[in-house]
């Protein structure tokens, strides 16, 4: 019984036996060795990964795209194209709504303008729509005006100048004259036919007649004589 005793300690020995130091020291140089090798494998792949030129795929339109552009398929632009001119038509139209539509005040009318010639129409107050982009209107008042003139130099028959200060004028137009007055005379029609002429009566008034006449014996017939 002895002898099989000694054969199991030797081979526990034997299983618990390790190298020297110096294999030891060998099989770790020969590791770190190899993964010394290893690095420049690894750095050399991720190079050419690096270096690889992109991939190429052909859209629909002929054309190359490179992988990682989004992809427009033809479908995607005629809804673009379609999308973009129904925003547009609705653009235009809301402009031409905008430009047309125009109030005239209470007391007023308007008249129409067309590339600059007047037009025969003549609107009341309200709402109203014209023709977008050609046609332009004015308001002209209609209501009896009173109009503060600036002062008016003249000089009588004797030589002596005055001054008419406060001079105020009453102006009321009628509808159906309207387009007439300004087509003949334009839009401030009231200063030529009114206000120049009101000038132009009291210095021929004052020319005719003395400084008794104007401010003593014939002043209230100033006012007539202007109105005629």
């Amino acid at each position: 019984m002895q002898p099989l005793s000694r054969q199991n300690t030797q081979t526990s020995d034997d299983s618990q036996y390790s190298p020297p130091n110096k294999d030891r020291q060998s099989v770790k140089s020969m590791n770190d060795r190899q993964s010394t090798k290893s690095v420049p494998n690894d750095r050399q792949s991720a190079k050419s990964v690096a270096m690889r030129p992109p991939t190429y795929k052909s859209d629909y339109s002929g054309y190359d795209m490179p992988d990682g552009m989004p992809h427009i398929s033809k479908g995607r632009k005629q809804c673009t194209a379609i999308t973009a001119a129904v925003v547009l038509v609705i653009a235009l139209g809301i402009a031409c709504i905008v430009d047309s539509y125009h109030k005239i005040n209470e007391g007023y009318v308007g008249i129409y303008f067309r590339h600059g010639a007047i037009q025969e129409r003549v609107s009341a107050p309200g709402v109203h729509l014209m023709r977008p982009f050609i046609d332009d209107y004015v308001e002209v008042k209609i209501r009896p005006e009173t109009h503060r003139m600036d002062p008016v130099r003249a000089i009588t028959k004797d030589g002596i100048e005055n001054t008419f200060k406060e001079i105020n004028v009453i102006t009321t137009v009628m509808k159906d004259k309207l387009i007439f007055m300004a087509k003949k005379f334009g839009r401030d029609f009231k200063k030529s036919l009114v206000y120049d002429r009101v000038k132009e009566d009291l210095r021929i008034f004052c020319a005719n007649h003395t400084i008794d006449e104007v401010y003593n014996t014939m002043f209230l017939d100033i006012v007539a004589h202007v109105k005629e």
